[in-house]
């Protein structure tokens, strides 16, 4: 959904841009469960947390469940107190997406899929790229700026030369 939030921001303030992505469709299955209140806060600049809140579930607490036993659990501090969502918003990163992609869509904003990133470097005070279509086609681009927001395996990133580092276990947290 960042890349998502992205296009919608840029084209709310009439930045001319393309968003490209190698999948053919959306995800359907969800790769997150929740939608923090601060995203919420940002989204309502856009006009979808209203959408977003309807699809959802709110929680401020956990029930777990094994077998006969429930315990409750208390949500970690959300920031509840200062926010218009005090509640921790559960709703499927997959329809979180297409809520996005339908107000892109809205607004004029195509989703160009089934084109790749094959190639990128840095020329002058832009970039330039080499994009390949579905169709085996391929178009060298040049911009201003590239934002990668296609994750952990990220093309961008990559091409960059920007390292990927994750996150080491430090132990417990400190009580």
């Amino acid at each position: 959904p960042t890349g998502l939030i992205l296009a919608a921001q840029l084209q709310r303030y009439g930045v001319s841009f393309r968003i490209i992505d190698r999948a053919l469709d959306r995800a359907h299955e969800s790769r997150a469960l929740a939608v923090q209140p601060r995203t919420l806060e940002v989204l309502a600049g856009l006009g979808v947390t209203e959408q977003i809140v309807e699809r959802g579930n709110r929680a401020v607490q956990l029930q777990l469940h094994a077998g006969r036993k429930v315990v409750r659990l208390q949500l970690f501090d959300i920031g509840a107190d200062d926010t218009a969502y005090p509640y921790l918003l559960f709703l499927s990163q997959a329809e979180t997406e297409r809520i996005l992609g339908e107000h892109l869509a809205d607004h004029g904003v195509e989703i160009e899929r089934g084109v790749e990133l094959r190639e990128l470097s840095q020329a002058g005070g832009g970039v330039s790229g080499r994009l390949r279509h579905q169709d085996g086609r391929e178009e060298f681009v040049q911009a201003g700026y590239v934002v990668g927001c296609d994750g952990g395996h990220s093309t961008v990133r990559a091409q960059a030369g920007i390292a990927f580092e994750a996150l080491q276990d430090v132990g417990p947290a400190p009580t």
